[in-house]
């Protein structure tokens, strides 16, 4: 836990930075919530891909459940609100889409339909299409 006094702005406060095991993560921000922080101020996270702590450990072992299997359900909410907006550039896409696949529905050709799936995007991980 790291405490840095006075360092917030805007609203100005403490800013306070906190590693907590995956599975303990939406307890913490579930009791964070329930004390206004996040009307206050604000909750930020960050997934960590690796750690080489000893107390990490301890933390991983001491959480209830499997690390594995741990949700932050504030996380996946976030996520799908993101991504379930409905933009003109993905009905571009999918019109574009639809008229490829037709073509190669037409004239029997795997390829246009392969590019279809391709152009379409409706299967694709969201974040690996945020350069549109």
């Amino acid at each position: 836990m790291i405490h840095l006094e006075g360092a917030a702005r805007r609203p100005e406060g403490d800013v306070i930075l906190v590693d907590v095991a995956r599975e303990d993560g939406s307890v913490l921000i579930s009791d964070l919530r329930e004390l206004g922080i996040g009307e206050e101020g604000s909750i930020a996270i960050e997934d960590i891909d690796s750690h080489i702590s000893k107390y990490a450990d301890k933390a991983v072992e001491a959480a209830r459940g499997a690390p594995a299997d741990a949700v932050v359900w504030e996380e996946v909410s976030d996520r799908t609100s993101e991504d379930a907006e409905l933009s003109l550039s993905f009905v571009a896409f999918m019109v574009l889409a639809t008229l490829i696949a037709s073509v190669g529905i037409f004239l029997n050709t795997p390829i246009l339909t392969i590019g279809a799936m391709v152009v379409g995007r409706s299967s694709a991980p969201s974040r690996a299409s945020a350069w549109l």
